[in-house]
């Protein structure tokens, strides 16, 4: 587009309000913004997480999950699904990587946790 700049700022009203509308005619509602959110990084190593990205790159699964702590919907087939991140500790102190797939209601369709060790991911489940 020419001169984007000087349109982006109502473009960008316009997808939000096509978004709140959406989300609307689905029956939910969120916080609609088409400017950067923060995400919250997962807590683990940088060799920890280099090789967690490299599986997400190797998986189908994997790689619909996000790379940061929080969720992120996807439409397959015309249903939508959550994918989700979250860490947590291990009795001994070790991270354990939570990676869920669920229906909007929350139904786990498939879950696999990981913990880390000697800065790999290793599947327990």
């Amino acid at each position: 587009m020419l001169y984007a700049e000087k349109y982006y700022d109502e473009l960008a009203k316009q997808q939000e309000r096509q978004a709140r509308e959406y989300l609307k005619q689905i029956g939910r509602d969120a916080k609609v913004s088409t400017s950067y959110v923060e995400k919250q990084p997962l807590n683990i190593s940088v060799e920890a997480m280099n090789h967690f990205l490299t599986m997400l790159g190797s998986d189908p699964f994997l790689s619909k999950c996000p790379d940061w702590l929080g969720t992120r919907e996807v439409i397959e087939q015309g249903v939508r699904y959550v994918y989700e991140t979250s860490q947590s500790k291990t009795n001994d102190e070790r991270d354990v990587i939570v990676l869920r797939k669920m229906k909007e209601d929350g139904t786990v369709i498939d879950m696999r946790q990981y913990v880390i060790e000697e800065n790999k991911l290793k599947r327990i489940k």
